[in-house]
């Protein structure tokens, strides 16, 4: 499965389709080819995905190897049951006490949950415990019904005809996914009455293991992880790009490489029999001096390396040497991780991460006639970003391939890479209020997840939720592991890192750690935690409440997404499937809006009058702002938010751009536009947001695929490209 290097020095600089009758704005700026460059030089990471001082290739230390659980198994050593040979007894709970599944049981068989580790067959993915005669096992999952000894594993008495079983089940890895599937590697028991939770980034199953008469509550609970094996970490570097020359306006960013592969380029070695781990999507928005917002959309995937390009003590740590006689192990193969990508000042992740798919695909089939730089060029040449004119873009990649491109829906708030809808999926409504205020009070927040491309989509959305404050302090929505040193600054942040993160670090003890995998929020001990019933009663208890219903509505029509559409499908049903949920987004939004309307409005007549030039003094929000007046406005009971609240930089900045001419001017009369719709009886009942579909029912404009050469004859060139 051999990646062609991506030479892009040849792609044509000429436009091919029917767009240049007009100057239209560039969708892309710029394509990405980034991984580990042949030529070097190699600049190795720890363990800890820091650089070393010593840039030696030769010294590059391996990733830590973390086994999954591939077996679990409940043995009654009340009867005489012992711990199955190569699997570890979960005796003791984590605050030490007795992990025994059964202790409420009258005739106690005392039971307890063994697990095995290895790599002799595919990982367990999850646990559960079912309820049997009150649910039913869901597909593809497996029940522990006996035990190694044949007895029932059951940890209910099950006495009499009515009582109900209860059982531990688990979900296994199919045997088709490949090497680097996320499983099991860490399992526990908790007791919430002694004052146990949950450790960071493991998920608790909320059913009670103990079905007894007496007795404390018991749970299980997991944690899920790569379960890679060794591999040889370097820091990604640039192999790639095009155009070649900078743009005048926006020169191509350094960093670029290590945000296509935030945790390191790993080389790795695999049994021949291993499978392929499909491509991973992410995304990333890098942020200007001046606050402008660039966005990333990248692809990594795996492509054979050579052996020859290792030292001899690299390939014996990668078990491709014998230690003994130095013999090459053939039963093994080596490969690296790549990545492609696109930067873009327009946030459509959707459409970029489908033309990365058609890129990835073709470069790994063929032969074909046209070199993959010629579509790569056409892409960025002809395919400009939508407009009033041509609201609907129908991009034919291929005779196979195709994707659309819709202007975004015309509203004056700021266009972002904000999905509401994935951040009400990934938080829930209470969740998401809770951090509605730690951003508002400008909190250390730590996002992190298995899923890349989740953890841009909820940023965004985080700091786009408090419009019209904008978040000033450091926004990482996808941090590289080099640059995790951001969680020690003494000032608020906002940073996305990929769960892994943990398998090395605890996070600081001041920082609010949200685990979007599991809907999870953990706060130091020290502190109060923070909760969405400290923001003004009524109008929090209203966000809630919209966000419950909006939550509910979401988990019944929102499906993934058409993997492979059709040309018809495209041209027909696309407008009817997707409106509903471009509907919701807004709604989502337009909650936090008139949340936000509601708690500054009456905010402009505590400004004060501007009676001399701009200086340091006059500037200065005390100033500009009767802040005493706008406190004794408020509820007495809501002080202590609104004080935290005016004492933000986002506050401060908020005060100085309604006091002076500023380039969010629109912006800002939109919003007193909602402060006053919400002056009213029943502020609830009115729209602040509209979805705007003048141009849904117009003519869709066609790009066609770059034209296959033909020979002097006529005839169809020779597929000779691959």
């Amino acid at each position: 499965m051999k990646t062609p290097a991506l030479s892009l020095s040849s792609c044509s600089e000429g436009r091919t389709g029917g767009m240049t009758d007009e100057k239209c704005p560039q969708l892309v700026d710029y394509f990405v080819v980034a991984g580990l460059d042949p030529a070097g030089p190699w600049r190795s990471l720890d363990e800890d995905g820091r650089s070393p001082s010593s840039s030696s290739s030769s010294s590059s230390p391996l990733v830590r190897a973390v086994e999954p659980v591939t077996d679990l198994v409940v043995i009654a050593r009340g009867l005489g049951e012992e711990v199955p040979e190569g699997f570890t007894c979960i005796e003791k709970t984590l605050g030490g006490h007795s992990a025994e599944l059964s202790a409420g049981l009258i005739n106690n068989p005392h039971l307890y949950l063994c697990y095995r580790r290895g790599r002799d067959k595919p990982p367990v993915l999850d646990l559960g415990v079912l309820y049997e005669g009150k649910e039913q096992l869901k597909q593809g999952w497996y029940i522990i019904e006996t035990t190694p000894y044949s007895r029932s594993a059951s940890l209910s008495s099950g006495g009499g005809p009515t009582a109900h079983r209860v059982f531990l089940t688990y979900r296994r890895a199919l045997d088709s996914q490949g090497l680097h599937t996320l499983g099991i590697t860490d399992i526990t028991l908790l007791m919430p009455s002694k004052g146990e939770v949950a450790p960071h980034t493991f998920c608790r199953v909320d059913k009670n293991l103990n079905t007894g008469m007496w007795g404390p509550a018991l749970h299980v609970c997991y944690k899920r992880a790569m379960t890679k094996a060794n591999a040889l970490v370097f820091e990604a570097s640039l192999i790639s790009r095009y155009p070649e020359e900078d743009l005048e306006a926006f020169p191509l960013p350094e960093s670029v490489p290590v945000f296509c592969l935030p945790m390191g380029v790993t080389v790795e070695s695999w049994p021949l029999s291993s499978k392929y781990q499909l491509p991973i999507f992410s995304t990333f928005v890098l942020t200007s001096a001046s606050g402008d917002k660039v966005y990333g959309a990248a692809i990594q995937f795996y492509e054979s390396f050579s052996r020859e390009l290792l030292s001899e003590q690299q390939n014996i740590r990668l078990g491709l040497l014998s230690v003994v006689d130095r013999r090459p192990i053939t039963s093994r193969s080596l490969h690296t991780k790549k990545s492609i990508c696109v930067l873009s000042h327009w946030p459509l992740f959707t459409v970029f991460q489908k033309f990365l798919t058609f890129i990835y695909r073709y470069s790994i089939s063929g032969p074909h006639i046209l070199p993959l730089e010629k579509h790569i060029s056409s892409f960025m040449h002809n395919v400009p970003f939508p407009s009033p004119q041509r609201p609907r873009i129908l991009v034919q990649l291929s005779p196979y391939d195709n994707l659309v491109l819709c202007q975004p829906v015309s509203s004056p708030l700021p266009l972002s890479g904000a999905s509401f809808l994935k951040l009400l999926q990934n938080l829930g409504p209470g969740n998401a209020c809770t951090l509605l205020l730690a951003v508002l009070t400008e909190r250390k927040l730590l996002l992190h997840s298995l899923r890349p491309d989740v953890l841009t989509s909820v940023s965004e959305a985080l700091v786009s939720m408090t419009f019209p404050l904008c978040w000033l302090c450091p926004y990482i929505p996808l941090c590289p592991l080099q640059m995790a040193d951001v969680l020690l600054a003494p000032m608020p942040f906002i940073v996305g890192l990929h769960s892994s993160y943990f398998d090395l670090y605890d996070p600081p003890p001041e920082v609010i750690c949200v685990d979007l995998d599991t809907n999870t929020i953990f706060q130091s001990e020290d502190k109060k935690p923070l909760s969405w019933r400290s923001l003004p009663r009524k109008h929090g208890k209203s966000l809630f409440s919209t966000l419950s219903n909006l939550h509910r509505t979401l988990e019944k029509i929102c499906s993934p997404g058409q993997e492979e559409a059709t040309l018809e499908f495209l041209l027909t049903d696309y407008d009817q499937i997707y409106r509903r949920q471009k509907q919701l987004e807004l709604e989502i939004q337009e909650a936090f809006l008139r949340f936000m309307s509601c708690l500054l409005r009456g905010y402009r007549a505590f400004l004060l009058p501007i009676t001399q030039a701009p200086s340091d003094t006059t500037t200065d929000c005390s100033s500009l702002f009767n802040l005493q007046g706008f406190l004794k406005s408020r509820e007495r009971t809501q002080q202590k938010l609104y004080v935290q609240l005016t004492r933000t930089q986002m506050f401060t900045q908020f005060i100085e751009e309604c006091s002076f001419v500023s380039d969010r001017h629109a912006c800002l009369e939109f919003f007193d536009e909602c402060v006053k719709k919400v002056d009213v009886e029943k502020p609830e009942e009115v729209r602040l947001i509209d979805l705007d579909e003048t141009h849904s029912g117009e003519h869709t404009v066609f790009i066609m695929p770059p034209e296959e050469p033909q020979e002097a004859d006529g005839s169809e060139c020779s597929a000779r490209y691959r």
